[in-house]
């Protein structure tokens, strides 16, 4: 997280350096400020500051294309002329992650259509998520799964 400020301060005094108060100047001088400090942390041996934005914008593709998806099977669904539902709450464990991973995940599964976080137990262990679509619990265990895994590899490591 400092180093992301530390990229917005060296945008916004690249901003001042040219005189030009714009979305592209500060653009340019978040993209140097971001190659500058990818190339110091590699040579510190610090954590590779590149590789984490390239991890986030990774993840960022991959949750587009699971609201797309999602997005999808709703209007699939509300179009059908009967009723296709298979609802389902399902209790997900979330054992060993933290409070701030837990409320990401959760967040992350209400903003896609057609799932719902219902609720965390007192001890952080369990999550409640009620899935409009979720004939086969497994399946739906395994889309959950795939979504925590890659929001823990590629956003908290």
């Amino acid at each position: 997280m400092t180093l992301f400020l530390l990229n917005i301060l060296l945008a916004v005094l690249w901003m001042f350096m040219w005189g030009a108060f714009d979305f592209w100047s500060l653009l340019a001088g978040f993209m140097l400020g971001y190659l500058l400090l990818g190339l110091i942390s590699r040579m510190l041996a610090m954590q590779n500051y590149a590789s984490r934005g390239v991890k986030l914008l990774s993840f960022g593709a991959y949750f587009a294309r699971i609201l797309v998806t999602a997005n999808l099977q709703v209007v699939r669904a509300l179009l059908a002329p009967r009723f296709t539902h298979t609802p389902r709450i399902i209790r997900y464990p979330v054992k060993g992650m933290t409070p701030f991973q837990i409320t990401s995940l959760a967040n992350a599964i209400t903003l896609t259509p057609g799932t719902l976080s219902v609720d965390v137990t007192d001890d952080n262990t369990t999550l409640y998520v009620h899935c409009m679509f979720a004939e086969h619990r497994d399946q739906a265990i395994k889309e959950l799964d795939e979504l925590r895994d890659r929001m823990m590899k590629e956003m908290f490591q």
